[in-house]
């Protein structure tokens, strides 16, 4: 039965984003865009306060270039995996129909992590496709392999990213907050996980926290392209082990706090836990 309302709720999902997109071509075209932006802007950032050059060295990255591209579209698709799933928790509060959906046959955490797979998953494969010219022109055939590789990241990075956004709406939805959990959590992210930087200027204690979240280890593999033409995969091998742990840990953290909070909501009958 569950089986029956998840693959509604990812039809539904499906068919929302699609007319969203179909609604808001402005914002579709930003999505093929924005990896080329950001390039450009720490491009433009980094000749005026250094060289590509150090930039490279610094980094430990052959392909400074291909790295730049791929890690905006990785910093891209995170943000958009924890922005879907916390903020679509509490748009439902927002617009007074998260009673409702908690109430309704599918249980609420079909609705908080089967929901936004689609979008998630179509946003981060037109943001890695975008960029897919770019890394022909630069590294040939291998440089299409690449991206898929680097796709096959995210998607896999996926699944812990939405344990902890389910976390950080679950909080959000409990503490009576609005945005400053889902706000906060996301640039935090971003900072500690070293996605434009090495990691290693970073606190020590920073660098900790960091390897903690699975967008390090995105990153990680991102660079990794970037520094081997044919890079040696069994260098994956811990990358994939490791996020593979922290799906099981967030996602274990998030499944009994979202049941806890339909729980209450069920017997108080409003979100307030």
């Amino acid at each position: 039965m569950e089986v029956k309302y998840a693959t509604a709720v990812m039809r539904a999902s499906l068919y929302s984003f699609y007319c969203w997109l179909k609604n808001n071509k402005g914002f579709a075209v930003m999505m093929l865009l924005w990896p080329y932006m950001m390039a450009f802007f720490l491009l433009g950032i980094g000749v005026l306060i250094g060289s590509i050059e150090e930039y490279s060295v610094k980094m430990r990255v052959v392909n400074p270039i291909f790295y730049i591209l791929a890690s905006s579209s990785v910093m891209v698709s995170s943000i958009s995996i924890v922005d879907s799933v916390a903020g679509e928790l509490l748009r439902h509060r927002w617009i007074g129909t998260l009673p409702y959906v908690i109430a309704s046959p599918p249980r609420f955490i079909v609705f908080a992590i089967v929901g936004p797979l689609p979008t998630t998953m179509i946003s981060s494969l037109i943001s890695l496709t975008s960029i897919l010219p770019a890394a022909i022109y630069f590294e040939g055939l291998i440089g299409g392999l690449k991206i898929f590789v680097v796709l096959l990241f995210i998607y896999l990075g996926m699944i812990p990213l939405i344990g902890l956004a389910v976390v950080v709406g679950g909080l959000s939805l409990a503490v009576g907050e609005e945005a400053n959990i889902a706000g906060f959590v996301t640039p935090f992210i971003l900072l500690v996980s070293g996605v434009f930087y090495p990691q290693t200027i970073l606190p020590w204690i920073l660098q900790i926290i960091g390897k903690i979240f699975p967008l390090y280890y995105i990153v990680e593999a991102t660079r990794i392209l970037a520094i081997y033409r044919i890079p040696p995969f069994s260098l994956f091998y811990p990358m994939v082990s490791i996020l593979v742990l922290l799906s099981m840990l967030y996602n274990t953290l998030a499944i009994p706090g979202i049941l806890f909070v339909e729980r209450k909501v069920l017997e108080r009958g409003n979100y307030e836990v």
